[in-house]
C-alpha cells in the first residue's frame, strides 16, 4: 500500500512538471508577439481618447443630414 502511494505522488508530480504553463516561443516569436500586442494597445489608447473626447465621426444612422456642403 505504501509503495502504491509512493508511486501515485510520483505519478502526480512527474505529471506536473511536464505539463505546466510554459510556452515553445523562439525569442523571434516572443519579439513579434510584444510588437503586435504594442501595435494593438495603441490603437486602443486612440481611440479611448476619441470616446473621452467625443471626436468619433458622427453616424450615419441620423435622420437629420449630418454633411453640409457639395
Amino acid at each position: 500500500m505504501k509503495k502504491l502511494l509512493i508511486s501515485m505522488v510520483l505519478m502526480a508530480l512527474l505529471s506536473c512538471m511536464t505539463v505546466g504553463c510554459t510556452t515553445a516561443e523562439n525569442p523571434l516569436q516572443h519579439v513579434q508577439r510584444l510588437q503586435l500586442q504594442k501595435e494593438v494597445q495603441s490603437r486602443q489608447l486612440v481611440e479611448d481618447f476619441e470616446m473621452f473626447w467625443l471626436c468619433d465621426r458622427a453616424s450615419s444612422l441620423t435622420k437629420w443630414h449630418n454633411q453640409t456642403g457639395l
